[in-house]
């Protein structure tokens, strides 16, 4: 099965920036929010994480930990998750070079097997007022998914 995807949806764990938290973490989080996933698709993939919401998390080191299925439906932005993928930046505007590197070649993956997917921030979708993921989304497609001045983690600006 081949759920279609319409969107990417990148998201922020909204915790402070640099401290670590894992998969572990959000599921519990999740599970306090009262998600749950279905009992087929645990034991089809990280049958442990009863709760999580998104497909993917990366981690302050760059590392990337699956959550859902990608054929399931996730629980990340309510009225869309029926045809999206959610990814979760640990941090809250401010990321490391190793998870700036991550979610460019997660994306640019994705992008490839969903062919014509949008991705958007979580904030970017209609009657969503967060601030989530952090950064403007569309000024990271336009600057080649590289990582924007001001959302690096240890930058410093003068002056500010």
């Amino acid at each position: 099965m081949n759920r279609p995807i319409s969107h990417l949806v990148i998201h922020c764990a909204a915790t402070p920036n640099g401290r670590w938290h894992d998969v572990r973490d959000i599921d519990l989080w999740h599970r306090q929010a009262g998600f749950r996933r279905n009992q087929n698709w645990r034991a089809r993939q990280n049958e442990e994480l009863g709760h999580i919401g998104y497909h993917f998390v990366i981690y302050t080191n760059g590392a990337v930990a699956t959550g859902r299925h990608l054929d399931e439906v996730g629980a990340h932005a309510r009225g869309f998750n029926a045809r999206t993928i959610g990814i979760c930046m640990i941090g809250t505007d401010r990321f490391s070079p190793a998870q700036w590197e991550s979610l460019h070649n997660g994306v640019s993956s994705l992008i490839v097997r969903y062919r014509g997917v949008k991705v958007v921030g979580h904030r970017d979708l209609p009657e969503v007022k967060k601030t989530c993921p952090g950064f403007s989304v569309d000024d990271w497609l336009a600057n080649q998914m590289q990582p924007l001045p001001g959302h690096v983690l240890g930058e410093t600006h003068e002056g500010k």
